[in-house]
């Protein structure tokens, strides 16, 4: 019997990791400076058993280090370098919140950069031309290390909706947590940014469970991610595209897929190739200050509550 296969691509590799919605809070604490087990249960209202599992999981896949304290019982976790490269992906998110979300929510977290001393909105560029990046600009074709394989799912839980919508001043984001935090959903943004606008389409893309397609595109539409429009009355069917909320996701996919080849890619090399078609270079994004232009570094961006 032949089994179905998918697109392996940095993206999927790297939501394998952290699209969930309980790793993905423990790396925003992280990134707030949180470093003790309790203070993640705390801060995150994750029960204490899933904050356990994903901090070991966390460890395991070198995203953070576990180091004891001297002469205390506790021991504290330090972002790596593996996990301080996801920094972009937290800020692509602040981003996206902040212009799509902020008007909705209890709370609102600025970014100042300590290099030029503005508070900032951090802005996806190109590294080349220094453009910022319209998904609308940017080509793709098939990489050396782009392979097809037999999906096999960890299976996770959906968190209660409350863990994700929160009122806590000193979160830096909600409504995309929960969105890439779900692993399905994140998988039908991709296959949107691919091309892929119907049903048949992106299910042959995702192997996802027709039911399970179904409800999440769904949720989708009722978030204002997608659109929908009849292609065609006999039968009638639906295909599905962006809206400009949707298509304002594309700095968070971007740096998943740069993440992704950086610490998962395929020996043979990344699995796809991106070009700028404003400059015809080849694409690397980074998350630059919008005052300055400068890239943002952890180090030298500190939260702040309006």
């Amino acid at each position: 019997m032949k089994q179905e296969t998918i697109r392996a691509c940095s993206i999927w590799r790297a939501l394998e990791v952290v699209g969930d919605v309980p790793v993905l809070l423990i790396m925003e604490r992280a990134f707030l400076g949180t470093k003790t087990f309790q203070s993640f249960v705390e801060e995150t209202g994750v029960p204490r058993s899933v904050v356990s599992d994903r901090l070991k999981k966390l460890v395991a896949e070198e995203c953070l280090s576990k180091r004891p304290v001297e002469h205390k019982r506790h021991s504290r976790y330090h972002l790596t370098e593996k996990g301080r490269a996801l920094f972009p992906v937290a800020l692509a998110m602040v981003g996206w919140q902040h212009e799509w979300e902020s008007g909705q929510r209890g709370f609102s977290v600025q970014l100042v950069h300590a290099s030029c001393g503005h508070v900032v909105e951090p802005h996806a560029n190109c590294s080349c031309c220094g453009q910022e990046i319209d998904p609308r600009d940017v080509d793709w074709k098939p990489g050396p290390g782009l392979v097809q394989v037999v999906p096999h799912y960890s299976a996770r839980r959906r968190p209660s909706k409350g863990v994700t919508d929160r009122r806590d001043k000193a979160a830096l984001v909600d409504t995309v947590i929960a969105l890439f935090g779900d692993r399905w959903s994140t998988l039908i943004v991709r296959a949107m940014f691919s091309g892929f606008h119907r049903f048949e389409q992106i299910q042959q893309d995702t192997q996802m469970a027709p039911n399970i397609l179904s409800g999440r595109i769904s949720e989708l539409m009722e978030a204002g991610i997608l659109t929908s429009r009849r292609y065609t009355d006999h039968p009638p069917r639906q295909e599905y595209r962006l809206t400009a909320k949707g298509r304002a996701l594309y700095p968070v996919i971007l740096s998943l897929l740069q993440w992704g080849d950086r610490y998962y890619a395929d020996a043979k090399g990344p699995p796809l190739l991106l070009s700028h078609k404003p400059c015809d270079n080849p694409l690397e994004m980074v998350m630059a200050c919008d005052h300055c232009g400068h890239p943002l570094q952890l180090d030298e961006v500190t939260f702040q509550t309006a």
